[in-house]
């Protein structure tokens, strides 16, 4: 079956001046996507401040400034990454968080006393409920009215030097999600201004449902490339499973039952990839395979297994055990990966307790995700 992609336009991020009109942004997190981030944002005009937590904040580098090539061109000033997390949100009312998940207790803990209610936390990514946990972590730390959003993370990128960061592919389309539909609504018009190509999404669970790149990239990768193991979970599937298929057909009828079990829309991961990338395809299979995939080892392969289960799988699982659904692929997935990560999931995950959910009906659940 041939697949084709639709022609996509290069977004073009080179440095003008910042637009006046608009808030400072500061980013805080580490790694490629955020300097990706970055330079996008820099290369709309946005006075951009980042708190760098790994080399790309090192100023005895010797590049003077971090450039993006590839799917965007631009580069932002590295005089500006020793910034002091005071100054970063006395200038910035707008914040991204492009950081793993498990670094988010760190981060709201540094970041909360000079976090305020008039400050927009903005997660990259992040698994479903980031911004339900987040937003509890700022709780805890006595920050109360700032707004928590969650977004699809939107650049497929990779590190070619200290000063340069390559970017395979930019999605043309994503979604956004509060932690309600009015905190959703509220977010709207600075999430559109900052990130023109993302739309609402009805729920955070809906957002995250369709996030393939947390859900199914890593699945489909990492098992992939160990064949012993990927068959051991297809036959572990299978054999709990009223009839066989593919693993991903498995999981995309498993995350389909309990977005209608939680009054939730699920877009097939089909369109969802033809949105993003204007891959036309004709299965699930084909969709993912043809999807943006960077070269990666064992052990980031590994890395990234663990955080997508532990903050998509292991809350899919809780949510379909309260509303009493039978999901053999989810719960082989999590059981194969705990083999494979040494890391015991389904405690060390995000549970319901994490998210302020235990205890509540699947009727309560629902009224919190569609208000």
């Amino acid at each position: 079956m041939a697949v084709t992609f639709a022609p996509t336009q290069l977004s073009q991020a080179t440095k003008t001046s910042p637009q006046l009109a608009f808030p400072s942004v500061g980013i805080a997190g580490s790694g490629t996507a955020m300097m990706a981030m970055a330079c996008y944002l820099t290369g709309r005009g946005y006075p951009v401040e980042v708190l760098a937590r790994d080399e790309y904040g090192d100023s005895t580098s010797g590049a003077s400034s971090v450039k993006a090539s590839g799917a965007i061109k631009g580069q932002f000033d590295r005089t500006t990454l020793g910034i002091k997390p005071d100054n970063l949100l006395q200038n910035c009312s707008h914040l991204f968080i492009v950081a793993e998940s498990s670094m988010y207790k760190e981060i709201a803990w540094s970041l909360s006393p000079w976090l305020k209610a008039r400050h927009l936390v903005i997660l990259y990514g992040g698994g479903i409920g980031a911004s339900l946990e987040f937003e509890r972590l700022l709780l805890a730390n006595g920050v109360s009215g700032a707004q928590v959003v969650e977004i699809d993370p939107l650049f497929h990128c990779r590190k070619e030097n200290s000063a340069t960061i390559k970017v395979d592919a930019m999605r043309q389309w994503g979604q956004y999600s509060g932690t309600s539909p009015a905190s959703t609504f509220e977010c709207e018009s600075a999430l559109k201004r900052l990130l023109p190509k993302l739309d609402s999404a009805q729920n955070f669970l809906s957002r995250g449902l369709s996030d393939y790149q947390s859900l199914l990239y890593p699945i489909n990768y990492t098992f992939g490339a160990d064949a012993e193991m990927g068959a051991a979970l297809l036959e572990l599937i299978n054999a709990g499973a009223e009839k066989e298929d593919s693993v991903l057909n498995h999981l995309e009828r498993e995350f389909n039952m309990i977005a209608e079990a939680y009054s939730t829309s699920q877009m097939s991961t089909v369109v969802n990839i033809r949105r993003m990338y204007g891959a036309i395809t004709s299965s699930i299979a084909e969709a993912v395979s043809m999807a943006p995939l960077q070269p990666a080892s064992w052990d980031h392969m590994i890395k990234n297994l663990t955080e997508s289960v532990s903050t998509s799988y292991v809350p899919l699982y809780e949510l379909a055990r309260l509303a009493h659904l039978t999901t053999p692929a989810i719960d082989s997935v999590i059981s194969m990966s705990a083999v494979m990560c040494g890391v015991d999931l389904l405690s060390q995950g995000r549970t319901l307790n994490r998210l302020g959910l235990e205890g509540l009906s699947q009727r309560e659940i629902i009224k919190i995700l569609n208000g």
